[in-house]
């Protein structure tokens, strides 16, 4: 009976520490028609996710293309995202940043 309730305890004690777990979540990648909404909402931190998360994907590009074109201006990035995405609203930011990346080479 011992040995249930061992069992049984360490269960249950498992799904409580999944269910007060953190996650993580990439929040650069999103769809034209949420960046709009952000940026119409004027939320604070749309703009620095933008650019932390091209940060990322123009380091990630670097390692598997071994090219290392020059650093892009973040401003630069926020700008012609939100140019982007008014002008593209169906695509995402993951083929904004493909082609940015693509004309730095």
């Amino acid at each position: 009976m011992k040995k249930f309730l061992v069992i049984l305890t360490l269960i249950v004690g498992n799904f409580l520490i999944v269910g007060t777990s953190f996650s993580y979540s990439a929040v650069g990648y999103m769809k034209c028609e949420t960046v709009n909404k952000l940026v119409e909402e004027e939320n604070a931190d749309v703009k620095n996710m933008i650019m932390f998360w091209f940060s990322g994907y123009y380091t990630g590009r670097n390692y598997e293309t071994s090219s290392y074109p020059e650093i892009p201006d973040p401003q630069l990035i926020y700008i012609a995202t939100v140019n982007y995405c008014n002008n593209n609203p169906l695509q995402d930011t993951v083929d904004l940043a493909d082609y940015l990346y693509s004309s730095l080479i």
